[in-house]
């Protein structure tokens, strides 16, 4: 790994170590300062609601006016976030905070394509995998001391420390990024300073994306919004379901999430090549043949002993699914459109696992918002529901890659 590759796995290295304290744990946090399960589900609804927002515009911008710079300032944006969580006085501020997040996450299909435009074609799957795993070799134990730090000082405080820590990690993060992302977009035209304009553009070449997206990808676009408006039922539960349902502490989900980790870090080194060696689309059928029956397994787990198996292999699956979908992506869009095709559809594909990828674009953050809502109402309902329907959806979701998705017969650089 060298160059840009190196720039944003250091970037990555940096934020796993204070991002996972905080955020296995929001849902609980939100609980905390008088929210409810519906709650949860409204504060992630409005999150992905709010993301839809400036999406295209970073997609535009990254494509026009260069990748580089813009990921550097917007950083600074998006590092801001923390202080306002680390101050919420109320959930109602929590609900502000991962709004305000979410809409500042623009430059991520700047972020996905620089990364795409830097990885050389032939060896996609396992740069990416190194870029997955090196990360989360140094985030190992950061889930486990964010369930220890509220072992010891409680939720509230302990949760405050982690925002904290979080801003401050947060603009090293954003100076290296400003000091050595190099640009890979050769012709830029430049978009000038006429910010009406630059939003009028931007999404008028939303269009372009949706055309070209149904024209190429149709089978991926389908897949990946069914995926995320189910994962969404379940992404903010884990920590809930786990210390409600099963009577599991903080502490031994941190447990869990450490041991979570170890199983990616070492999956994913195995993962890469694999992609490489027989192709994205076999791998993601694998992903899902392992995730569909372990997601109805979840919910019969009773004590931390059963869950740990059970997590390690919902852990692998979310990881081949990740991988393989990224390099597919970064094998099927031309470098000259790829941010603003990932403006639509992210980088990768998730299955709701908490610890997995985080799927993103304007195409899939609807499905995600109506996920958010209807994950509280099912999870007050019946808290074992939303995993039942995850894996009835992934059922769908492999019907789909199987009769819709195909490699490119040549990959793009």
């Amino acid at each position: 790994m060298k160059g840009n590759v190196l720039v944003l796995t250091v970037s990555r290295v940096l934020w796993s170590m204070s991002d996972t304290i905080v955020y296995p744990y929001l849902s609980l946090f939100i609980l905390a300062l008088g929210g409810s399960k519906n709650t949860i589900g409204d504060v992630y609804f409005w999150g992905s609601l709010a993301a839809c927002i400036l999406y295209p515009i970073g997609g535009y911008i990254a494509d026009k006016a260069g990748r580089a710079k813009f990921i550097g300032l917007a950083t600074l944006l998006y590092v801001s976030s923390f202080l306002i969580f680390a101050s919420a006085p109320s959930w109602g501020w929590l609900a502000v905070a991962y709004a305000y997040q979410q809409i500042v996450l623009f430059y991520m299909p700047a972020l996905n394509a620089i990364m795409a435009d830097s990885i050389p074609v032939g060896g996609r799957g396992r740069i990416y995998a190194f870029t997955i795993a090196i990360p989360e070799a140094v985030r190992i134990m950061t889930p486990y001391l964010g369930g220890y730090l509220i072992a010891v000082y409680t939720l509230d405080p302990a949760m405050r420390m982690g925002y904290t820590l979080s801003f401050i990690i947060g603009i090293v993060v954003a100076f290296i990024r400003l000091r050595y992302l190099k640009e890979t977009i050769q012709t830029r035209e430049g978009i000038g300073k006429d910010i009406p304009k630059i939003f009028v553009e931007g999404y008028k070449n939303v269009f372009d994306s949706l055309r070209w997206v149904f024209s190429n990808i149709r089978g991926y676009a389908v897949t990946t919004m069914l995926l995320s408006l189910v994962g969404n039922l379940i992404l903010p539960f884990w920590v809930v379901y786990a210390t409600e349902v099963m009577k599991l502490t903080a502490y031994d989900w941190g447990l869990v999430l450490l041991i979570g980790g170890i199983t990616k870090t070492i999956a994913s080194l195995f993962i890469g090549s694999l992609v490489d060696r027989i192709g994205s689309r076999k791998c993601m059928l694998l992903g899902f043949a392992i995730a569909i029956p372990t997601m109805t397994l979840f919910t019969y787990m009773t004590s931390f002993w059963v869950v740990v198996p059970v997590y390690m292999a919902l852990i692998s699956a979310s990881s081949l699914m990740w991988i393989s979908s990224s390099v597919y992506l970064a094998n099927t869009i031309p470098r000259t459109t790829r941010g603003r095709i990932m403006s639509a559809l992210g980088s990768g594909m998730s299955i709701g696992v908490s610890g997995g990828g985080y799927a993103s674009g304007f195409l899939v953050f609807i499905p995600m918002a109506i996920g958010s809502k209807l994950g509280g109402l099912i999870y007050t309902y019946n808290p074992a529901y939303p995993w039942f329907l995850q894996s009835i959806f992934l059922a769908l979701g492999m019907m789909c890659c199987f009769l819709y998705i195909k490699d490119p017969e040549k990959a793009e650089h």
